[in-house]
């Protein structure tokens, strides 16, 4: 079929789909187009992908400059290069030769030595975010990511901690510090990351506020109960060092600091999210809990707030969720009220 029947029939085929005309009518219609368009000729221009001659590097360069100007943020940002990183070192393919069977092998590996199925989601974000952005900028013709479907997870009930593990953990907590710490995390619902990122200056002790960065670089107050307060004047009080972070390390704790001579024991740092986790682990093992983190002390605080009644939209903000729909994991009931209100109402 010559270039020009096919244009006719194309316009009659969509003619057919968007009109009211009838069958006779477009015909005439198409008879019309034949004669008005017999002194011309029509070439198909085929529309070919523009290629770039860029490396994969300056690619992924191109994608994160993007994602950076976007939004994400570093985390997300240096969790996503690390990805590329090794996929692409392992898999010894380039970003354009990448096909779908290509991904799926790989993902089935890493289940196979037994990485999570939230790290293996992760993986497939990562890697779908960059095709597609790859794809929108006509570097690419289709994203491979697209057919691979989210692996899903088994729905574990993550159980806050109760009030007498609360009081367990925190009468186990041996400097003023890892007290300050545990109240901390527990009165804001903070994150960890964020927590670490306080500055002295960042918190109000009169006013019981602190602003945190949060997730997307927005900031938000929280605020500290009176306990709280109290425990962080606490350990600020004990503070010689000039360091600006609200939480530093405890370098005196260090095994054999008292015996260096002034000018060679270290300065405290910052405190590291590691540093915080590491921390909770022990006081666990301490009393003899079980699963004792810092996003654990966020739960508690959430769940506590959502019982007592704190209308979820409140607790929503003071966690800095963007999306109100993630708060309602708080929201669901234990096993323990469900059995207290059968007993109340089913007789």
């Amino acid at each position: 079929m010559e270039a020009k029947d096919e244009l006719i029939q194309g316009f009659r085929a969509q003619m057919l789909s968007i009109t009211s005309l009838t069958e006779a009518q477009i015909s005439q219609v198409e008879s019309i187009l034949h004669v008005a368009m017999a002194d011309y000729d029509v070439t198909r221009q085929e529309r070919a992908l523009v290629t770039y001659d860029y490396t994969d590097v300056e690619f992924i360069q191109k994608f994160v400059l993007a994602k950076a100007v976007e939004g994400l943020s570093k985390t997300s940002i240096k969790t996503y290069s690390s990805i590329y990183k090794k996929f692409f070192g392992e898999t010894g393919k380039h970003i354009k030769d990448v096909e779908t069977e290509d991904v799926r092998v790989y993902l089935a590996r890493l289940k196979i030595e037994g990485a999570s199925t939230n790290y293996l989601n992760l993986i497939k974000r990562a890697l779908s975010s960059l095709y597609q952005w790859l794809v929108e900028e006509d570097f690419l013709p289709k994203n491979p990511i697209a057919k691979i479907k989210t692996i899903k997870n088994t729905k574990v009930v993550r159980q806050p901690l109760t009030d007498d593990e609360m009081e367990l953990l925190r009468s186990a907590c041996a400097t003023k510090r890892n007290v300050a710490i545990f109240d901390f995390l527990y009165s804001t619902g903070c994150r960890v990351s964020e927590m670490c990122a306080l500055d002295i200056e960042d918190v109000d002790l009169e006013k019981k506020e602190a602003i945190v960065l949060g997730k997307g670089d927005k900031e938000r107050i929280v605020y500290l109960s009176a306990r709280a307060a109290i425990s962080l004047k606490a350990y600020l009080m004990t503070r010689k060092d000039k360091c600006p972070a609200l939480f530093v390390s405890e370098a005196e704790r260090m095994i054999g600091y008292w015996q260096r001579p002034e000018a060679e024991r270290p300065v405290p740092e910052r405190l590291r999210k590691s540093g915080v986790e590491i921390m909770c682990r022990k006081l666990g093992k301490k009393v003899g809990i079980d699963n004792v983190h810092p996003h654990r002390f966020r739960r508690t605080a959430a769940t506590n707030a959502l019982r007592r009644g704190m209308p979820l939209e409140q607790v929503s903000k003071m966690l800095g969720h963007a999306n109100i729909t993630v708060t309602t994991i708080y929201a669901s009931s234990t096993h323990d009220e469900i059995k207290e209100q059968h007993k109340k109402f089913i007789v």
